[in-house]
């Protein structure tokens, strides 16, 4: 895909991930994709950088999205002959923003380099087959001296850092995951409808859409924490995060407001309860299908911070609690108890899970299937013909 702009971007995001939230099922493939897609995409054709010439020397910035001209100055020999004749032409003229140097029209010249000289973006041009060189200036602000870089490589690296496709997927995932009370939203939604001059039908008509409405909202909240899973278990994500979901989710915190960790009476670090997070029954059927998704890896991975070993006993120590507490509801407490046994039996499911499959996949399967049966068919001919044969053997004299 040729990504040519950040709006391009920002939609080949969006698609995915509103498929992803609709299709849940498909999580693992989806985040296979996106890791696929990260890793071709190292850097993105709409960034630039620009180089800042001045008197303290040379520095870098970047942009995103630059806009070509249509109207250019030119034509000169050289880059430097472009700079010379922009500020020969500001020192003359008085002009501040350079809006009335003669400009020419030429179609399809090369954006080739970005500077930032006297207050101005200047952007140099050649053409696709000659020597000659073009440049366009407009005002502009540069950032800030803390904002610029020593080098080009350094302002790219930041640039791709802050616009790589896994932090701008993540700021997707985070939006939606903090969303807080999406179903009693709905339940408002519904509420506020006047529903007295309703004939039945439409009365009708008005639950079965608040249902449909609650099971949507359900889906997509389910589906946006089991795929943040598939992108941890694809090392799209690191394990500070699924501690920072788990944490959210149980309404449990690790650090004060000035960021130190609290710690039990032996200086072991420890949970608090957060009364500023509203959890409720869906905040622990997420935590259920995250754990269910991550819990193996998380609990092996070589990578993981040291902190979540003392984490991750206490977390099973509340949702030990959770299933034995009787003022939930029963729905909760199975399902909590159902994600101990799992981790007990090592995060094995009981019963086989079905995934989906690429179509190679289902090729191979349907291959080994047609093999089986096959050599079943030829095996229950094999015993049917024994089995005439002995019948026919055994009906000798009895002794």
């Amino acid at each position: 895909i040729e990504v040519e702009s950040s709006e391009i971007l920002d939609m080949i995001i969006t698609s995915i991930f509103e498929k992803v939230l609709g299709e849940p099922h498909f999580s693992e493939l989806y985040a296979s994709l996106c890791l696929a897609i990260s890793d071709h995409n190292a850097t993105w054709p709409f960034i630039k950088t620009i180089k800042v010439v001045n008197d303290k020397g040379t520095k870098y910035f970047w942009l995103q999205d630059i806009e070509k001209d249509e109207e250019f100055v030119g034509p000169f020999a050289d880059k430097l002959a472009c700079l010379d004749k922009f500020t020969t032409f500001r020192s003359a003229s008085g002009d501040t923003d350079a809006s009335s140097i003669p400009t020419v029209s030429k179609p399809g010249l090369n954006l080739i380099e970005l500077v930032y000289h006297d207050e101005h973006l200047i952007k140099m041009y050649q053409g696709p087959d000659d020597d000659q060189f073009y440049f366009s200036a407009l005002p502009f602000e540069a950032p800030a001296e803390d904002g610029l870089f020593e080098s080009e490589d350094a302002a790219l690296k930041e640039a791709h850092r802050r616009v790589s496709f896994k932090r701008l997927l993540l700021n997707k995932c985070q939006e939606e995951f903090e969303k807080n009370n999406v179903l009693e939203e709905v339940e408002k939604q519904f509420a506020a409808v006047d529903t007295k001059s309703m004939s039945e039908r439409e009365m009708d008509a008005h639950k079965e859409d608040k249902e449909m409405a609650l099971i949507k909202t359900k889906k997509r909240m389910l589906g946006n924490i089991t795929f943040i899973g598939e992108l941890y278990k694809k090392q799209m994500l690191r394990d500070r995060i699924m501690h920072f979901c788990i944490m959210r989710l149980l309404g449990l915190v690790s650090m004060d407001a000035e960021g130190q960790l609290y710690t039990d009476g032996s200086g072991q670090p420890t949970l608090l309860k957060d009364d500023t997070i509203e959890t409720d029954d869906e905040s622990t059927e997420s935590l259920c299908k995250l754990i269910a998704t991550i819990g193996r890896q998380l609990e092996s991975d070589p990578r993981a911070m040291k902190l979540g070993s003392f984490y991750i006993p206490q977390y099973f120590n509340v949702l030990e609690r959770l299933s034995k507490d009787r003022t939930q509801p029963s729905r909760i407490r199975f399902m909590v108890t159902d994600l101990l046994e799992l981790r007990d039996n090592d995060y094995v499911p009981r019963r086989k899970q079905d995934k989906a499959m690429t179509k190679e996949q289902i090729r191979q399967q349907a291959e080994i299937d047609y093999n089986v049966a096959q050599q079943q068919a030829m095996g229950n001919a094999n015993q049917g013909g024994g089995g005439r044969g002995g019948g026919k053997g055994g009906g000798g004299r009895v002794q």
